[in-house]
């Protein structure tokens, strides 16, 4: 009989009986034992379900856009890695995931289901203290008391529900933080939820290992029944999600959907999400909904809704090992289970699976780090969030000989001919033995294509003046180009000199200073006083200030542009190869800022990017190609009739 069933049993006398009370039982015969209710809830045998069953019934979800009993179609990628988590052979699960996948409520239903089936001691880390004390209150307390299964299995004393440590009838719950060696410390745990994982400290303390190894030791006594789960958006390539997710992982899974069209198979990937071609605002495109997702079988267009389908009718396939063509994609979720038995294993899920995030939230977030410039920061937020990747220092690889590419047969010092040019600019470059120097010509249109003319190195500001003013800038018609604007770095051991010397040629010289960040990229500021003895300028002066990092960005761009397509960044013929070397010397850190190693010269790199913004202080760009003068008008042709024409 099932022990669901059992009220009582007939039995012999038990052995741990007095020996007279024994003996007299014995003599009336066997004996009934009856059991109270608390003991037939301890004998019950339950039938084990699996997590996502266990969710669906059990689970009540309180801080979401959806709150209520929980509800596996709304996410249905994470119903899978709920049961595959609980694999008997399953000891660690990675989950790289963006921002509001659902990728935390998976495990907490995960532990929810363990409390009430595999119960053992289980242990949160958070990133810091103060998020290890909300998710406790907010996330991991609600999901016991709101739930009707869980919630007989607290105690009832207030005590027992502390902010870091929740007493069960039958196991503790110890909330920890990655800052902090003794929370992680001296405990023997099942379940370690590893939270967040990239915003983990390097260390748990001065003489520790990493937060995440340190939890993995408390489980040791519990080697083959842990499990250990790591979530978290990745960050960059080195940090602890994405080296879990491809070195540590046996097997890594992608999500595949069905077309809701032609049944087609297949994942879902960023190129294949569209937007009109006139529309390349991402407001627009974020009010008017104006995405959809392509399907690669039969092309058929989805909107939000029908990507929800497809992605219903989905499933989880490994992701192949050696290469990730999807035309050879690997086995199931279940099947690669029972073959090959994993005791690690990860899941990846970009934001256009979510039912949270639209297809057009994916692309305007996609156009607003491309346009009108690369955005290096929003660049990275959208690889982390949308598209669940890690960072990878984001420097285009130039090399010498691509830069040398950008060469036309044009000898130094001339101007290109057939009317493509608005105008020419120059920038300088100020050192303490000298100043560098670039003339530029510009073409028409917002393209921006440009022309180096002549660049070099002069000792005097008086070499300068004959640079910029004196010589001539002729094309090979002879038509002659005169210099529109100057910009010269103002910074350094002489700042007063290039002070004096712009303000002796008002309108044609302004000095600038570069900032690193701002909130435009062009700002002026009013200077009054010469630097060191504040000595007045008479009726002062305007300095440009310049987003270095903007133009920087937009100089890394231009460089890409092969030279026969439009807005490309020529260079004369006689350019060197150390003029090609500067250009590619400045690289993007960690911080999304251009930085130059130290001892490298960079003077064609600074000048390329102060030439840019001088034309776009002037705003060459926008000026117009003059009109091409119009032709006489044909002489009617004589009317041949065989006649002699009388006139």
């Amino acid at each position: 009989m099932p022990a669901s069933r059992i009220n009582e049993i007939t039995c012999l006398p038990p052995l741990w009986m007095p020996p007279g009370i024994r003996r007299k039982l014995l003599d009336q015969g066997r004996v009934t034992i009856r059991w109270s209710r608390p003991e037939r809830k301890i004998l019950q045998k339950k039938r084990l379900i699996p997590v996502s069953q266990w969710a669906g019934k059990y689970r009540v979800v309180t801080m979401s856009s959806i709150p209520g009993p929980w509800k596996n179609d709304v996410t249905p990628y994470l119903t899978a890695i709920m049961d595959a988590s609980m694999f008997p052979s399953v000891r660690t699960v990675t989950l790289v995931a963006t921002p509001q996948t659902g990728k935390s409520e998976a495990v907490h239903n995960v532990v929810g289901s363990c409390i009430d089936q595999y119960p053992g001691p289980v242990l949160y880390v958070y990133p810091d203290e103060l998020t290890a004390r909300e998710n406790s209150r907010d996330r991991i307390q609600p999901m016991i008391e709101s739930s009707r299964q869980l919630s007989i299995y607290m105690t009832g004393v207030q005590d027992d529900s502390g902010m870091l440590r929740i007493n069960l009838q039958h196991m503790p719950i110890y909330v920890g933080w990655a800052r902090s060696a003794a929370r992680l410390a001296n405990k023997p745990i099942k379940i370690v939820v590893c939270d967040e994982t990239d915003k983990y400290p390097a260390t748990a303390g001065p003489k520790e290992t990493d937060p995440i190894s340190l939890a993995e030791k408390r489980t040791i006594t519990y080697r083959n029944s842990r499990k250990i789960f790591k979530i978290s958006t990745p960050t960059t390539e080195h940090n602890f999600i994405w080296q879990s997710f491809i070195h540590e992982a046996e097997a890594r899974f992608d999500y595949w959907v069905r077309c809701p069209e032609c049944d087609r198979e297949q994942k879902m990937i960023l190129d294949r999400i569209r937007v009109p071609e006139d529309m390349r605002d991402p407001n627009e495109i974020q009010k008017s909904l104006a995405a959809w997702y392509e399907c690669e079988g039969c092309g058929a267009h989805w909107d939000d809704q029908e990507r929800n389908r497809a992605v219903r009718m989905g499933f989880w396939r490994e992701r192949p090992k050696k290469t990730d063509d999807d035309s050879s994609p690997g086995l199931g979720l279940e099947e690669y289970l029972e073959k090959h038995r994993p005791q690690k294993i990860g899941f990846h899920m970009p934001s256009w699976i979510s039912p949270f995030v639209s297809l057009s939230d994916v692309m305007s977030a996609w156009f607003a780090c491309h346009y009108p410039v690369k955005d290096k920061i929003k660049l990275r937020d959208f690889l982390n969030a949308h598209k669940a990747e890690p960072w990878l220092d984001y420097s285009v690889e130039r090399d010498e000989h691509r830069i040398l590419a950008l060469k036309d047969e044009r000898p130094r010092g001339l101007v290109p001919s057939s009317g493509v040019v608005a105008g020419l600019t120059a920038a300088v470059d100020t050192h303490d033995d000298g100043f560098y120097y670039e003339v530029r010509a510009w073409g028409y249109g917002l393209e921006m294509e440009s022309w180096q003319i002549r660049a070099g190195f002069v000792q005097s500001l008086a070499a300068i003046e004959q640079v910029l003013w004196e010589d001539e800038y002729l094309d090979i018609d002879g038509t002659r180009y005169v210099i529109h604007g100057t910009l010269i770095d103002s910074m350094g051991h002489r700042t007063a000199e290039v002070y004096e010397w712009a303000r002796s040629n008002l309108g044609r010289v302004v000095p600038i200073k570069g900032e690193q960040r701002m909130a435009e990229p062009l700002k002026w500021s009013k200077i009054d006083t010469y630097p060191g003895n504040n000595k007045p300028i008479p009726g002062g002066l305007r300095l440009l200030r310049i987003d270095v990092t903007y133009y920087k960005d937009l100089l890394s761009s231009k460089l890409e542009i092969q030279p026969a397509d439009p807005g490309a960044w020529h260079l004369h013929s006689e350019a060197s190869w150390t003029w090609a070397s500067q250009l590619c010397v400045e690289f993007v850190n960690d911080k999304g800022i251009w930085e130059c190693p130290e001892g490298k010269r960079n003077e064609a790199w600074d000048l390329g990017v102060y030439n840019l913004a001088c034309a776009d202080r002037i705003g060459i760009k926008y000026w117009p190609r003059p009109k091409a003068a119009k032709k006489p008008k044909p002489k009617p042709k004589e009317e041949r009739t065989g006649r002699i024409a009388l006139w």
